[in-house]
Parts: structure tokens; C-alpha cells; sequence
């Protein structure tokens, strides 16, 4: 027998590491070491590592998973990569853990669930067994564990009455000892009934609380009635008793349907209402122009088909903010037109005072002239003329007086003449901001509409070409998102700032949506649109943004469309959308034409 220097063995096992080129790790040096020992592999195999896959292999392993996991840890101690051992051993542990708990695996459930599935018999419907099974899986379908249990035993329940054994009921649904023991199919059905009836309970009664019952706050009739039906949804225990409970609901039903027509009915006729007074009183003042704007937005707003509640919130917002402007500008055109008025009363006064002057000169010139006629003094004669002299020199002051007097009561009218004027323009320029977007200052949807129909009129009698571009800020979610919808509010003043400034006076900017813009260009063919929109995106890059301190560079994507004769306003914007969208495939921050493919 040869005797082994240890440090010679250790030594030639270094060298060997270093010729097969293989890690100094203790695995490898421990095989190389064994190897020049002349000790065989079956001695330098893990005597636990063994133990452990032979009580594995002992254990029932019907799932494929489980076979599968002991089949990993087999290769792993051949191979001896025992640093996977530990783990593939809890993986099996679990696994093992989690069949017992499990009153069937699921592989060889779900086999005996097709089977007892495709298994023909008289007393088990089909339909029987469909509405089974949705039962369970509703019920339980959260919950694998118990699901496991329950599809075990309705399967269970299925198998027994075509082999002709005993069936037994569920473990949950079984009665007493001392009880007669029902038929297979009574006993199932019973059970079956009982749960479905309970979950369907649940459900329908967590319907009618939540989303009907709030609805009937201001129905005392019909809220009586709800709370007789749903009281009634208590007493149901079996599909005989929901028999019995279809007629009650389907009255509700009916009653609440009902209820639904009248008020439509009446917010119709609201409807109607409204739209024929504003009619009448857009008629009887249709010098008062600052009222326009009131009156076009409502009649916008009652004339969609769909009224939204956004769209009043809006509207009632525009409202408070142009009535409030309104009420200072008409007090302060109220006192110009009483100045007016007073100024009015004066000039007339001075008038008649005038009149009444000439009037009183005019009988002295006639005493004088009677007098001239009745002496033949020469002395009387000087004395007739003094008088006469005075009387016109008195004349002529007083009317060089009420001279001045008139013209500065001329220039005082012209004055107030010119202050309501100026106050009515801006009567009319307040009621004009209800069709313009508060945030930005652009017009909102109804002043677009409106500017729209007009510029199609104006297209169609003059013949010159109209423009549509829809711009969409890049990224602004992020931006929000990132900076505060604050930032992104000042984002979008700042570019209907910049588009004020460089785009033409003629060219109609208005706020679509969130951060969408169209913009109506005017006597503009689309090649010139398109370099109109390229040039606002040139001068939008130009500069940097400053948002918390960081320097951003705001892009957008356009569309540019070229209204055609037919076509309405939303089909011109339904175009340039789409070559706005492509413009965002195609890379954002670019301008792309609806009418090149």
C-alpha cells in the first residue's frame, strides 16, 4: 500500500487545478485531492444529500411538478453541485407541503373533472352540472384551498351516482345523524340551491344599496317601494321563493323607468323654455350687444344633444366671471348717462333762457322804433338812440355769454357721449370672454365654432383657400407629472403668448382640449400653412423654458389640413388630427399634411 506525503498531495493537487484550468474552490480541490488519494466516487459521494432524494423518491409523487423537482435534485448530486441542493430540497418540501394540504392535486382533479364531466347521466343534467360548477368557482375561486375541497367533492358527487355507490353530501351541507338521508340528486340540489341563492342575494342587495337606493333621494313614493322590494330580498332562502320575488321587482322596475321618462320629459321641456326666452330676449334687445355673448352661449349649450355637466360648470363660471365685469362697466355707464342727461337739461336751459333774452330785446326794438316814429325832438331822438345802444350792447353780451356757455356744454356732451361709447365697447368686449379659455386667453370651443362657421362662409363666397392645424404639446403628461400642473398651465399660456405674437392678425388661434390648440388660417393654401406652422415651431425652440430651475425645451406635433367644399368643421379637424398623430409616430416636434399620404 502506498503511503502519501500530505503536503506532496497538496501540492500536486494545486498543479493539477492549474493544468485542467479549474477554480481553487474546496469541491474541486476536494475531487483532484481524492483522485491522486486513489479514493473512489461512490466513497466521496454526500451520504445526507443521498438520504434526502431516497425519502423524496419514497413519497407518492403524482404531480408533474413534483417529479420534475426531485428529477433537478437527482441531477444535482450526480453532478455534485451541491450548492443547489439546499434549494432544490425546499422546493420540494414546499411542493410536498402543498399537495397534503389539498384534499385532491390538481393535475389528477382536473383529469377526474373532465371525466365525470363527459360521464352521461339521467339524474345529472348538463345544465345541472354547468350551473354546478359556476357556482363553485364563484364562490370560492379567491380561495384555491377550499376550492380545491369543493371541486373535489362535487366531483365526487358526480362519479358516485354512475358507478352506483352511496353518494355523499359535502362535508358543509351534510344533515344530522338522526336525519334521513336524502337522495344523492335532493341532497346536491338542496345544497346547490342554498349557496347560489345566498352569493345572488348578496350580489343584487349590494346593487340595489349602492347604486339605485342613491338615486331615489328625491322620490318619497319610489323610495317606499325600494325599501318594500329590497326587504323582500331577504326572505328568499330557494329558487321557489325567487319565483315569488320576480313580480315585485319587475314592478319597481317599472315604476323607476317610469320616473326616468318624466324626468326627461321635464328637463325637455326646461329645455324648450329656456331656448324660446332667450330667443325672445335676444329679439327685444338686440341693440343691447354686450348681452350676445350671455345669450349665444346658452343657446350653444341647450342645443347639444348630450348636455354634459362639465359643459354648464363651464359655461357657469364664464357666466359669474362676465356678469361680475359687467355689473362695474354698466354702473359706470349708468352715471355717464345720467351726466349726459343733465348736461342735456342744461344745454337746454340755455336755450330757452336764450330765447327768452331775444324775445325781451325784439318788444324793446319795437317800443324804440314806435317812439322814433312819435317825436320830432332832436333831444328825445339822442335819448331813444342811448337807450337803443344799450339795449344791443346788453345783447350782444348776453349772447356772446351763452355762446361760450353752449360750446362748453357741447364739448361736456361730446365727452360723456364719447365715455358710453367707450364703456359700451367694453360691455361688449366682456361678454365677448365668455367665448374665450379662461387659462389661456385663447377661444374656447364655442368661440372656435363660431369663428369657424364664419371663416367656411367667407371661404365659399370668396373662393380663396381655408387652413386647419391642430397642435398637440409633446410630452405634457410627463411634464406635469414631473413639474405640477402648474407649470404645465404657465407651459400653455406661454405658447398662445408666442403664437399671438408671431402668427398673423387674420389667423384664429383657440384652445381645443387640454393641451391641444386648432388654428383657422385664413386665404392660406397648405404649403403656406405648413411653413406658418413650421416657423412657430423654429420660435418655439428658439428658447428655453425655465421650470424649478431647469431649462426645458417645449415642443409640439401639428397637423395641417385643408378645408374642402361639403365638409364640416369636425371633419377638417378629424384630417389634421390624424396627421398630428402621424406626426407623433414619425418622431413629435414635426409638421406633417392631411393631404399627402
Amino acid at each position: 500500500m502506498t503511503t502519501h506525503n500530505p503536503i506532496d498531495t497538496a501540492r500536486e493537487t494545486l498543479k493539477q487545478l492549474t493544468l485542467r484550468k479549474l477554480l481553487p474552490t474546496p469541491d474541486n480541490f476536494e475531487r483532484v485531492y481524492s483522485e491522486i488519494m486513489g479514493v473512489p466516487a461512490e466513497a466521496r459521494s454526500n451520504k445526507l444529500a443521498d438520504l434526502l432524494l431516497r425519502a423524496y423518491e419514497s413519497l407518492p409523487a403524482e404531480e408533474a411538478s413534483s417529479k420534475i423537482a426531485i428529477a433537478k435534485l437527482r441531477r444535482a448530486i450526480d453532478d455534485e453541485k451541491w450548492e443547489l441542493v439546499p434549494q432544490l430540497t425546499l422546493e420540494l418540501a414546499e411542493l410536498n407541503g402543498r399537495n397534503r394540504q389539498l384534499a385532491q392535486n390538481w393535475g389528477s382533479l382536473i383529469q377526474d373533472l373532465m371525466k365525470a364531466w363527459e360521464i352521461r347521466n339521467p339524474a345529472l343534467s348538463q345544465n345541472y352540472k354547468q350551473s354546478a360548477l359556476e357556482r363553485v368557482l364563484l364562490s370560492f375561486g379567491n380561495t384555491p384551498d377550499e376550492l380545491n375541497e369543493k371541486l373535489h367533492n362535487l366531483v365526487k358527487s358526480w362519479l358516485q351516482p354512475a358507478a352506483g355507490q352511496p353518494a355523499q353530501a359535502d362535508a358543509d351541507t351534510t344533515l344530522a345523524s338522526s336525519a334521513p338521508v336524502p337522495s344523492p340528486t335532493a341532497a346536491a340540489d338542496e345544497a346547490d340551491d342554498g349557496d347560489r341563492c345566498q352569493v345572488w342575494k348578496d350580489v343584487f342587495d349590494y346593487t340595489l344599496k349602492f347604486g339605485i337606493e342613491p338615486r331615489l333621494v328625491h322620490y318619497p313614493e319610489l323610495s317606499q317601494h325600494f325599501s318594500d322590494t329590497r326587504n323582500a330580498l331577504g326572505s328568499i332562502h330557494n329558487s321557489h321563493d325567487v319565483d315569488n320575488f320576480f313580480p315585485q321587482l319587475r314592478s319597481f322596475l317599472i315604476r323607476l323607468e317610469l320616473q326616468s321618462q318624466d324626468d326627461e320629459r321635464l328637463v325637455t321641456g326646461l329645455s324648450n323654455l329656456m331656448q324660446l326666452m332667450l330667443q325672445n330676449v335676444a329679439e327685444l334687445n338686440q341693440s343691447d350687444s354686450y348681452l350676445v355673448g350671455q345669450i349665444s352661449g346658452l343657446q350653444q349649450i341647450l342645443a347639444q344633444p348630450n348636455i354634459s355637466i362639465q359643459h354648464i360648470y363651464q359655461l357657469e363660471a364664464s357666466l359669474k366671471e362676465v356678469i361680475h365685469k359687467q355689473g362695474t362697466l354698466k354702473h359706470s355707464l349708468d352715471e355717464a348717462t345720467s351726466s349726459l342727461r343733465a348736461l342735456l337739461d342744461t344745454f337746454l336751459d340755455k336755450l330757452s333762457l336764450m330765447s327768452s333774452s331775444t324775445g325781451d330785446f325784439q318788444q324793446r326794438l319795437h317800443s324804440h322804433s314806435e317812439s322814433i316814429r312819435g317825436t320830432q325832438d332832436v333831444n328825445q331822438l339822442n335819448d331813444i338812440l342811448q337807450l337803443l345802444l344799450s339795449d344791443t350792447a346788453n345783447m350782444q353780451t348776453n349772447l356772446s355769454e351763452s355762446h361760450g356757455e353752449l360750446l362748453a356744454a357741447r364739448n361736456e356732451v361730446h365727452s360723456a357721449q364719447q365715455r358710453i361709447s367707450e364703456l359700451e365697447h367694453a360691455l361688449e368686449a366682456a361678454s365677448a370672454k365668455i367665448k374665450e379659455d379662461q387659462l389661456t386667453g385663447a377661444y374656447n370651443r364655442r368661440g372656435l365654432e363660431e369663428h369657424f362657421e364664419r371663416e367656411i362662409s367667407r371661404a365659399k363666397r370668396s373662393g380663396q383657400p381655408l387652413s386647419v392645424a391642430l397642435i398637440d404639446v409633446d410630452n405634457f403628461k410627463q411634464l406635469n407629472d414631473r413639474y405640477g400642473h402648474l407649470t404645465g398651465d404657465d407651459v400653455l399660456k406661454y405658447l398662445v403668448e408666442l403664437m399671438h405674437r408671431s402668427m398673423r392678425s387674420s389667423d384664429i388661434v383657440a384652445r381645443f382640449g387640454g393641451e391641444e390648440f386648432v388654428v383657422l388660417l385664413p386665404d392660406t393654401g397648405i404649403n403656406e400653412a405648413v411653413e406658418l406652422v413650421q416657423r412657430l415651431q423654429r420660435e418655439l425652440t428658439k428658447n428655453f423654458y425655465l421650470a424649478n430651475q431647469d431649462r426645458l425645451v417645449v415642443t409640439f406635433s401639428a397637423g395641417v389640413a385643408l378645408w374642402h367644399l361639403g365638409e364640416c368643421d369636425t371633419d377638417v379637424i378629424e384630417r389634421a388630427d390624424s396627421a398630428m398623430y402621424r406626426a407623433k409616430l414619425a418622431g413629435k416636434n414635426r409638421t406633417l399634411s392631411a393631404e399627402t399620404p
